[in-house]
């Protein structure tokens, strides 16, 4: 007679260890499934904060725009050369940085050595950029062609800015020579023997006509 136990015919213990095995399959799934899971969030989240660093980088900065210091005009000391020759040209941008606020007693002017200036140039001394442009300006309507120099002035000079000015060069209207006077002579008649009078020579003068 066949033992039943032998044989096979009671699987209890078998299908126990089925289980086992099956729930510790499922607990080593389980947790693989929480490792990737926390890998594919932390790279996502790594992703995301990458994406966000470069849009950021990619947003312009704006710059704060440098506010100027006022320039003070009471102060400056400007000399004004004639450089065309033309009559008044040094008092006309006289007038027009007294109208821009500089001070008339401290403006000098004068005449060039030369009169053959083009160009209206504006020399100025170093620290003084912003003020030679706000001149530039101010001459604007009254000379057309205006430049700053390159060159600056000796720090010790007298004068902060030196504008001379250009433009076409004058030229002196010649002088229409005038006609000198005429004198028209009368001749005396001799006296006669009949007793008329003699005639006594008189002048005539011609008038000089205004050039």
């Amino acid at each position: 007679m066949v033992d039943p136990v032998s044989y096979g015919l009671n699987p209890q213990p078998e299908r126990g260890g089925n289980k086992k095995t099956i729930v510790i399959i499922l607990i080593v799934l389980a947790v693989l499934a929480a490792i990737g899971g926390f890998l594919f969030l932390s790279k996502s989240q790594k992703s995301e904060d990458v994406k966000r660093a470069v849009e950021k980088d990619k947003t312009p900065s704006v710059t704060p725009t440098p506010t100027k210091k006022p320039i003070n005009k009471e102060n400056v000391k400007i000399q004004v050369i004639n450089g065309t020759g033309t009559p008044g040209q040094a008092a006309t941008a006289l007038e027009a940085l007294t109208q821009a606020g500089y001070k008339k007693e401290n403006i000098k002017t004068g005449n060039a050595d030369e009169f053959d200036q083009i160009k209206t140039a504006i020399a100025r001394k170093k620290g003084f950029e912003d003020v030679a442009e706000d001149i530039k300006k101010a001459l604007g309507s009254k000379f057309d062609n205006i430049e700053i120099e390159s060159v600056g002035l000796d720090i010790d000079g007298e004068f902060d800015i030196v504008v001379t000015t250009g433009g076409k060069i004058f030229e002196e209207a010649t002088s229409t020579p005038k006609p000198s006077p005429t004198v028209s002579r009368v001749s005396p008649t001799p006296t006669s023997t009949s007793g008329i009078p003699t005639v006594s020579p008189t002048l005539t003068l011609t008038p000089t006509p205004t050039p």
